[in-house]
């Protein structure tokens, strides 16, 4: 048969060896940091269930708090929550001069993590996480932790008395200046009326950044609310019979922040066994 000399044939094409993809490094372990809990924490993969973790660009009503995250337990159960902001108290240590995670004076149940080791475990969580500091001339230590750490500022709220506010506010300002200030009344014997709300706006303004205004939900009223909302969001917190119902009621009056009720808790008789136990055990810290 005659050949097209027009014909152009291709040459063979010879397979080439692939090159093989590059061997995956070891992961590299993180330095021990001297606090058990965190040393053996470890996040599942990926840190969260999609939905339950948290950044700058959502608005605080999307907030789903885990009111106590101060245990390992409380902890524990707030990773496995459908939470997507962690709360924790700081005080100092019953017998050493370090904060730990607690919201009583006293002793609580379970096994209380350090400031460092929450702050570690919170930041590969994923989360955002609230800091009440209960005792403010813990304040030092904790902006230390906060900048050894290095929690995201668009997950992080640092929740103070006003009194305390007004004393630490420009030196969080100063270090952390994107990170929340949750402003808390001035002291008053009832509920939080606008001349109040006007306080707390104004020191909001003084520091400057993110703030959000926190209020016992049964103390709020609505002239403070609309004192609040043209200067930032309106958080609420509290205990209700019917925390699902309180928390619609009080979206409707314009609150636009954290909705964080709970139901009632710590009337129960086993309650109040647990907190003499607790009051004894921390008798004899103090002793001893």
């Amino acid at each position: 048969m005659p050949i097209d000399s027009n014909v152009r044939t291709r040459p063979a094409v010879v397979p080439q060896p692939r090159p093989s993809a590059p061997a995956a490094k070891a992961a590299v372990p993180a330095a021990p940091t001297g606090h058990p809990q965190a040393d053996r924490f470890q996040p599942a993969a990926p840190a969260a269930p999609a939905g339950n973790t948290w950044s700058g660009d959502q608005p605080l009503s999307e907030a789903r708090n885990a009111h106590r995250t101060n245990t390992k337990e409380q902890f524990q159960a707030a990773l496995d929550s459908g939470a997507n902001w962690f709360e924790g108290d700081v005080r100092k240590e019953i017998n050493r001069n370090s904060p730990e995670m607690r919201h009583d004076t006293g002793h609580e149940d379970g096994d209380n993590l350090t400031l460092h080791e929450w702050l570690t475990m919170g930041k590969a969580s994923g989360r955002g996480l609230k800091l009440d500091i209960k005792e403010g001339d813990q304040m030092p230590a904790v902006l230390a932790e906060l900048e050894k750490v290095g929690i995201p500022e668009d997950r992080l709220m640092l929740n103070l008395g006003f009194g305390d506010m007004q004393k630490w506010g420009p030196e969080i300002r100063k270090r952390f200046p994107n990170a929340i200030l949750a402003i808390n009344p001035p002291p008053t014997d009832g509920p939080v009326k606008a001349a109040d709300a006007a306080k707390m706006v104004a020191l909001a303004k003084e520091l400057g950044g993110p703030a959000t205004f926190v209020v016992r939900h049964d103390l709020l009223t609505d002239g403070a609310i609309q004192t609040f909302l043209p200067a930032g969001t309106v958080s609420v917190w509290g205990e209700s019979k019917d925390p699902v119902k309180a928390g619609e009621d009080l979206r409707k009056r314009g609150v636009n922040g954290v909705v964080d009720i709970a139901g009632p808790h710590g009337n129960s008789w086993g309650d109040k066994v647990d907190a003499v136990k607790n009051w004894v055990k921390t008798g004899w810290d103090k002793l001893f």
